[in-house]
């Protein structure tokens, strides 16, 4: 029996592990073929697969569907822009899955797109309802871990997880050094202290991306700002003009693997800039520490060819290494680590640099001051005559230091430096156009290096995953063309990739550190001939890629093959997808303090009088004096007006409502009452009542009484403009109702082939767009609306506006005040220091601010501003007059938009037959659309003329719409900007190319019954 009950254990076993075994090559099995199984599902059922680990999906999308839905139906929402929404399903001929999608469309007006997608990538979306802050991710990590390791992560967090509940009862040191601590141990780039509208966000920038930490109280962030700027050196009583300063702290890091031991007792340099805001000022700190940038060239993760032609390049005497890329993206790093490799004794190293970051042994370093009028080229004019052997210039940014530094490459020096453009190539044309002769290009430059950084995969809980075939043909073909010159071995299959999981190790974010994806540039005989005709980036880029570069994105994917990255990251930084992030958090608030209040009895009076004008002036004429303004500020917001004009005249005061556009006298009153209306005016813009200057300008709010009912709008922020004129001074007052403002691109009346052109070139991580047309077209409204589209929360978007006149929850948004000095130039600059994605310029008016934005857009921002012309095409030659290059408008510009606003036609439109002249007039318009604007034309039958009812005051007219252009910056128009194209010339090739005209689109919508031809003809030529 003894023998029998081992034999019979031993089976048990061997059973038992068998079992184990074959549950484990099962699920390898399914996890292998489930991209495949989805693929192929995808293929029989006619729909498109997509794999949702490559690309990144952001929040606010998948949250437009309750998470309940999503599991019932396993079904994602992942992409959603206006009404078209994008939706991830995995079983086709689910009929319940099928019902639902239905009722959706029905329902919400949804324009739904289906892709088949596998478990894994829906359970990716799924993820993301669970979502949770960084601190909330700390505590899940601490409820997991027992002994030593919870001792050890206490030891390390606790303090900054307990700090919510004790921020009130310790010191408002011992606070900030709790929130600097725990962003040095989670190896934080950057601190940002946002102020909201109740609290303040604090954010750590980990790894490249925004991670939110919590939110603290303003009352003590009020302190902890004080106690920075006192630390920083700067004016603690100024609040309105940005500052910059630096201080420096000892923090014990306490990092287990880091193999630099001497490191945990570290030294920081942080780097402070302040910024108002509405709600406080907003606070960015860098953390600059010396270990993080004392690097090997071997680290760096340069590798075949390109590590090859760096190793020789410095190795030379002279010549000139140039890093391209946006801020951020690790160029300073990748200068250091060389110049740690050429610091030999024997060799004299002088940098200069703005402003010094990390402190080198061995070398000289300087810093440019502008106060003392020491810029880039004074300097490195002033180094080169102490005889240095290699030279650091930390930006190449004006047309004199490049002169100098191409001199001195020339002239037995080795030169490091950075340039701003988005690809190696784009250096060359970049050069060029800062004066420099293509002919000194080859002799004086040894390298462009342009490189990204992408985070790295946690090595402690990365998942791997079999693809499936589709998405390995398509890394296949990016990878095919990479050269054997390169150096490279390129993978025959992809058996694998990796996906972010989340462990203690990572603090839940699946990610842990950064490594490099560069392309290397070296300039051969084919190249050199190139730029000595002056060929385009396109051209030097082909050449490039045979002689063996490898482009950012290539090596990103073979970091991802390896394992060392993933696909979405690689995608997100090489700005090759379609999908941005999530919402932000409110950030910055109304500035308005003055108001007015509308009594409930002088709301009525305008209520029951204001849809017809000459009842309201009757009202108007029996008023007393004190209750005009109240009168007609209710009337104004009832009619939803833009501007109210109220311009004294030699015998009475004219009140004027701009109703869609247009100018309507509604009354008038004597000009005796007029001192009393324009004091109070006066009063609530906080200017002296007897100031009487040229130009005045401020703001207030209208604010109405809790008892009056059914008004959109509570408060409706007024930009206030006083005018001093031949009869006395004339007040322009524009109502910024957000009550009428549509912040939704799909109802602004964009045809559907523009706004699908718009939101396409909204998707690119970097260039301008630029909106076009005379003050009260829409302009500002259309950006205001692409805004509410990209904010998403790891992204950061700041406007400049004069004045700020909309107010976006997640944005921070500054006004430029020019008789403080604080101008749109000026405000760029220090916005460009917090480290945006997004930058919304309100107006590019002058040569500095074209060109501030053109370069933020050659570094990596998107860039949304205006500019005064008559057409799209128009804005070239603005651009050029404004001093920006031709090679530049062709690099930076993703596209110009042009618009007008058209009245539209109200209910009560009466149907006509068109006069002959009027069909020959639409016919002639209709003839030159191109076919390849995607435009059915329709039949010239009925048009609409305006009648008039009660509904539009009598006008005809109800609302406003937009008619457009949209001018896309394709090969076409690039080769016609090169050759100095006129305007027309542009305008024609668009036409042909399929731009659909502002006066095409009109005359469209005058045949879909929306305005009229007499419309179409006041604003369109």
């Amino acid at each position: 029996m003894v023998k029998i009950s081992k034999k019979h254990a031993g089976k048990t076993k061997y059973s038992k592990e068998k079992k184990l075994e074959t549950k484990r090559v099962i699920k390898k099995m399914h996890r292998e073929s489930e991209e495949e199984i989805a693929a192929a599902v995808a293929i029989r059922n006619n729909l498109p697969y997509l794999d949702l680990g490559l690309i990144p999906v952001g929040e606010d999308d998948v949250k437009i569907i309750s998470e309940r839905d999503s599991h019932d139906y396993n079904m994602a929402v992942f992409h959603k822009t206006g009404k078209n929404v994008k939706v991830a399903i995995i079983n086709p001929q689910d009929v319940k899955l099928k019902e639902r999608i239905e009722k959706l469309r029905e329902e919400k007006g949804w324009d739904i797109s289906l892709y088949v997608v596998s478990q894994s990538s829906i359970q990716k979306v799924w993820d993301i309802y669970k979502g949770a802050p960084l601190m909330e991710n700390l505590d899940t990590i601490r409820l997991s871990l027992s002994g030593k390791d919870l001792e050890e992560f206490e030891k390390k967090f606790g303090d900054l997880l307990s700090l919510k509940e004790r921020i009130k009862e310790i010191p408002i040191t011992k606070v900030l050094n709790t929130v600097m601590a725990g962003s040095v141990k989670m190896d934080a780039s950057d601190v940002h202290f946002e102020p909201q509208e109740k609290d303040v966000r604090v954010r750590f920038r980990i790894d490249g991306i925004l991670q939110d930490v919590g939110n603290i109280p303003s009352d003590t962030y009020r302190s902890i700002l004080s106690r920075i700027k006192m630390m920083s050196g700067m004016k603690i009583n100024i609040r309105d003009i940005a500052q910059d300063g630096h201080f420096s702290i000892n923090i014990n890091r306490d990092r287990k693997d880091s193999k630099d031991k001497s490191s945990d007792d570290a030294r920081f340099d942080v780097r402070v800039n302040v910024i108002p805001g509405n709600f406080g000022e907003s606070t960015v700190m860098r953390l600059l520490n010396q270990s993080d940038v004392m690097l090997n060239v071997e680290d760096l993760g340069l590798r075949g060819l390109a590590y090859e032609e760096i190793k020789k390049q410095t190795e030379r005497p002279n010549g000139i290494i140039l890093a391209t890329g946006p801020t951020g993206s690790g160029k300073t790093t990748t200068l250091y680590a060389l110049i740690n490799k050429l610091n030999v004794p024997g060799v004299k190293v002088i940098t200069i640099e703005d402003p010094i970051e990390y402190q080198i042994k061995g070398i000289s370093q300087t810093q440019v001051s502008k106060n003392k009028d020491y810029t880039f080229a004074k300097g490195l004019r002033a180094i080169v005559r102490q005889d240095p052997d290699i030279i650091l210039v930390g930006e190449v940014r004006d047309d004199e230091t490049a002169d100098i530094a191409i001199n001195a490459a020339l002239t037995g020096h080795l030169v490091l430096s950075t340039l701003h453009t988005n690809n190696a190539s784009a250096s060359i044309p970049r050069l060029i156009e800062m004066g420099v002769k293509p002919s000194l290009i080859p002799p004086a430059v040894n390298a462009f290096i342009a490189q990204r950084l992408v985070r790295r995969l946690c090595p402690h809980c990365k998942k791997e995953y079999k693809p499936a075939k589709e998405t390995v043909i398509s890394i296949k073909k990016i990878l095919a063309i990479i050269s054997p010159k390169s150096k490279i071995e390129i993978p025959k299959e992809i058996p694998s990739l990796y996906r972010p999981i989340g462990c203690s190790r990572c603090h839940n974010l699946g990610y842990k550190g950064r490594v490099g994806i560069f392309e290397v540039l070296t300039i051969n005989e084919e190249i050199e001939k190139l730029v000595m005709e002056m060929a385009g980036e396109t051209d030097i880029t082909r050449a490039a890629l045979e002689n063996g570069m490898v482009t950012m994105a290539q090596d990103g994917i073979l970091k991802a093959a390896e394992g060392i990255t993933s696909m979405e990251e690689v995608w997100r930084v090489t700005g090759q997808t379609e999908f941005l992030e999530e919402l932000y958090e409110k950030l910055m608030a109304q500035a308005l303090g003055r108001a007015t209040l509308v009594d409930k009895i002088n709301f009525e009076k305008a209520k029951n009088s204001f849809k017809d004008f000459k009842k309201f002036q009757e009202v108007i004429s029996a008023a007393k004096t004190k209750d005009l303004s109240k009168i007609i500020f209710s009337a104004a917001t009832l009619m939803d007006v833009g501007d109210i004009h109220i311009e004294p005249e030699a015998n009475d005061v004219k009140v004027r409502f701009r109703i869609d556009g247009i100018l309507h006298t509604v009354a008038t009153f004597p000009l005796n009452e007029y001192p009393n209306v324009l004091g109070e005016i006066k009063l609530l813009s906080g200017v002296k009542s007897g100031a009487r200057e040229g130009v005045i300008d401020s703001r207030f709010s209208i604010k109405f009484d809790d008892d009056i009912q059914n008004i959109k709008e509570k408060s409706v922020d007024i930009r206030v403009s006083i005018i001093l004129g031949g009869h006395g001074e004339t007040v322009v007052l524009r109502l910024l109702s957000k009550a009428t403002v549509e912040l939704d691109m799909s109802k602004l009346g964009f045809r559907k082939q523009n706004l699908d052109k718009i939101l396409k070139e909204i998707e690119k991580p970097n260039g301008i767009i630029l909106n076009t047309g005379p003050t009260g077209s829409g302009k500002t409204t259309t950006l205001y609306a692409l805004l509410k589209i990209l904010n998403k929360p790891e992204v950061k978007i700041i406007t400049v506006g004069d004045p700020i006149e909309y107010q976006i929850e997640g944005i921070l948004q500054t006004a430029v005040t020019e008789k403080e000095g604080y101008s749109f130039s000026d405000a760029l600059r220090a916005l460009l220091r917090q480290n945006p994605d997004i930058l919304m310029i309100g107006e590019i008016r002058d040569e500095e601010t074209a060109k501030t934005a053109v370069q933020a857009a050659l570094t990596g921002h998107l860039v949304l501003s205006t500019i005064h012309t008559n057409n799209a095409a128009g804005s070239v030659q603005r651009m050029i007059n404004l001093g920006v290059s031709s090679s530049d408008i062709i690099s930076s510009t993703n596209a110009f938009v042009a618009q007008r606003l058209v009245r539209k036609l109200c209910e009560c439109k009466k149907k006509v037959n068109p006069t002959t002249e009027e069909k020959n007039k639409i016919a002639k318009i209709l003839k030159a659309i191109s076919p390849k604007t995607g435009v059915k034309i329709p039949a010239i039958k009925n048009i609409y003329k305006p009648n008039g009812c009660q509904k539009c005051n009598n006008l005809g007219y109800k609302g406003r719409t937009v008619i457009g252009e949209v001018f896309i910056i394709d090969r076409d128009i690039q080769e016609l900007i090169n050759s100095n194209a006129t305007t027309l010339e542009l305008n024609d090739k668009a036409i042909s190319n399929g731009m659909l005209t502002m006066s095409q689109d009109g005359i469209l919508k005058v045949l879909e019954g929306e305005t009229t031809l007499e419309e179409i003809d006041r604003v369109a030529e």
